[in-house]
């Protein structure tokens, strides 16, 4: 047994590591946000174009891109268990289509929070 089992698509810690993932990416976010402005704050004129929400934008596309990547791949294990056998649902499979669910709302949450990056003034 590999000791990276929690990490296959139908165990139980896939529903919960979407959410952890985006608590971590939201912290980072708004806390690195925060030291940076006052370590190092952008000049003010330049408004929403500044190296800090750059760095930020990038931050989060990568997060969201890692959370579809992981939705994707628990999509990919119910069709495959679907395929397998149609006579009972399983656990794993039930599993499997939560995850998927519960990611795609973590990746469209993280969007949706890295969005004000486009837009606002960091620091202001």
């Amino acid at each position: 047994m590999s000791k990276l089992t929690w990490f296959a698509p139908g165990h139980p810690a896939q529903i919960v590591i979407g959410f952890v993932i985006w608590s971590i990416w939201f912290i980072a976010m708004y806390g690195g946000l925060s030291v940076a402005c006052q370590l190092a704050p952008p000049e003010v004129e330049k408004g929403a174009f500044t190296w800090l929400n750059g760095g930020l934008i990038a931050f989060t596309l990568l997060v969201f891109a890692l959370l579809l990547f992981l939705a994707w791949r628990s999509g990919r294990y119910c069709a495959s268990k679907h395929k397998e056998s149609d006579d009972a649902v399983g656990f794993e499979r039930f599993v499997g289509y939560v995850s998927t669910v519960l990611y795609l709302i973590a990746a469209v949450a993280t969007l949706a929070g890295g969005l004000p990056v486009l837009v606002l003034s960091p620091c202001s």
